[in-house]
């Protein structure tokens, strides 16, 4: 049994006040009406998101506008009408350009970050012609199911979510998105209720509140490798699980393991602690063998597009290291989103001997012994025979890792494409005093790599 006084208290610190509902209301109204007076094809405009639906944290001033558009619009007319519609109900406050699976308009506004997205005005989710026509069907199906009740059990569970920081379904996170906190608390029906029930989850876990199949085998087959299946109320095609990660899955069961044992506020808040001292990073650093590549940020990329360049590159970089024998225990991204990437890599072995052995073929399969010997000309030492096996010793071509970044981070600064080719061109290696000069200079970053360095979720 959880406390009542302990989640009193985090409800009375998460929900917006009275002040906040009417700052926010004003503004919707002010936008809506704005977008009404516009002229253009769009059909009508309303609010979207977790505001909509009255489920948003404190502090969160994100205002989704979608502005419908007839189906019968071409898409290349839609878009057009979109962006001139977006570009316009920003004027002079700073916005940009950004994609999903089209293009929409988001900037900020008075302190809010505001989205405004074209969307297609179909009667059912599933005859929805992009991906986000499905959005506006979320709205009005919480609208409809949840309970005044439950926008309370919603907001402790997001709160939950952000402190274990398992909340967000971006690139980076990995995790889940306010929609699907909302589905859990419609089918387990409270905050703690969806604890126990996450604590116990096992691989695969299914969850379809409208009963929209018969079975679990039935949703297994539909959706195929899949830790965690919550179907989509309005789209029974649709997991609303599908961006969450097999990390992200294991640390809310073990978290909310922890949490039902132990209950305290510090998993509600865990994420707004202060950051590891620079001189316990000092002394973690001086124990770890890293390396790594810094490289400016992209020009004009959205940040959920870098986060998912950071993870491709450093996946590349681990692969080569590998290729050439390091052995890697655990690598890292991080951006700022402005001017600045760094990828790092943890590895045991720095430094590899100057030589190699390479272990050939059998004796007694002729063929690949003579094309093995073919291909080992001039060994440091062998041919020779061991345990039935040609062996020869050679020099290697990279003993050293960073050696072998600044190859391969050549190697992609010429064949990746775009604004990320450009970055990589200005890179440079980082060593252990790169990486505390960074740390000294950029308190997000120290926080975040002093985090890593730890490597330890808190709550085990």
């Amino acid at each position: 049994m959880i406390p009542r006084p302990l989640l009193n208290s985090v409800v009375q610190k998460i929900t917006p006040t009275p002040a906040d509902r009417k700052g926010e209301e004003r503004m919707v109204r002010s936008l809506l009406r704005q977008i009404k007076s516009m002229k253009g094809p769009h059909l009508g405009a309303i609010l979207a998101g977790s505001i909509a639906r009255d489920t948003h944290l404190r502090g969160d001033r994100d205002l989704d506008i979608f502005v419908f558009y007839s189906p019968s619009l071409s898409r290349e007319k839609f878009q057009a009408a979109g962006l001139k519609l977006g570009h316009a109900l920003f004027g002079k406050n700073v916005h940009e350009e950004a994609f999903s699976e089209h293009p929409y308009v988001r900037g900020v506004i008075d302190g809010f970050k505001v989205e405004v997205v074209p969307t297609y005005k179909v009667e059912k989710a599933h005859e929805k012609l992009s991906a986000v026509d499905r959005t506006p069907f979320h709205a009005s199906y919480m609208k409809k199911n949840l309970s005044d009740k439950q926008h309370r059990e919603v907001r402790l569970l997001k709160q939950f979510l952000k402190g274990i920081s398992a909340y967000g379904a971006d690139v980076r996170m990995q995790g889940v998105p306010g929609y699907l906190v909302e589905i859990l608390i419609l089918e387990y029906g409270s905050f703690e209720k969806a604890l126990g029930a996450i604590s116990a989850w096992k691989e695969p876990t299914f969850i379809d509140v409208e009963k929209f199949y018969a079975n679990s085998p039935a949703m297994g087959i539909r959706f195929p490798n899949s830790l965690l299946v919550v179907v989509d109320p309005t789209d029974p095609v649709r997991n609303v699980a599908g961006a969450l990660s097999p990390n992200q899955f294991a640390r809310m069961i073990a978290a909310a393991r922890s949490f039902l044992k132990k209950p305290r506020e510090a998993f509600f808040f865990a994420h707004q602690e202060k950051g590891t001292p620079l001189s316990k990073i000092k002394s973690l650093l001086q124990k770890e063998e890293l390396v790594g590549v810094q490289f400016a940020y992209p020009s004009e990329e959205l940040e959920d597009v870098v986060w998912g360049q950071l993870f491709r590159v450093n996946g590349k970089f681990v692969n080569t290291l590998h290729e050439h024998d390091f052995t890697i225990r655990r690598h890292f991204e991080w951006t700022n989103g402005k001017d600045a990437c760094v990828l790092l890599i943890d590895v045991e072995n720095p430094q590899l001997q100057k030589s190699m052995v390479r272990m050939g073929p059998p004796v007694i399969d002729g063929t690949a012994c003579a094309r093995f010997l073919a291909a080992h000309q001039k060994p440091l030492s062998g041919p020779r025979i061991e345990k039935g096996r040609l062996v020869v010793i050679e020099p290697r071509k990279v003993h050293h890792i960073s050696q072998a970044l600044e190859i391969e981070s050549a190697h992609l600064a010429e064949t990746e494409s775009g604004a990320l080719q450009s970055a990589l061109r200005w890179r440079k290696i980082l060593n252990e005093k790169g990486i505390l000069t960074l740390c000294k200079n950029d308190p997000s970053f120290a926080k975040a790599f002093g985090s890593f360095l730890q490597g330890k979720e808190w709550f085990l």
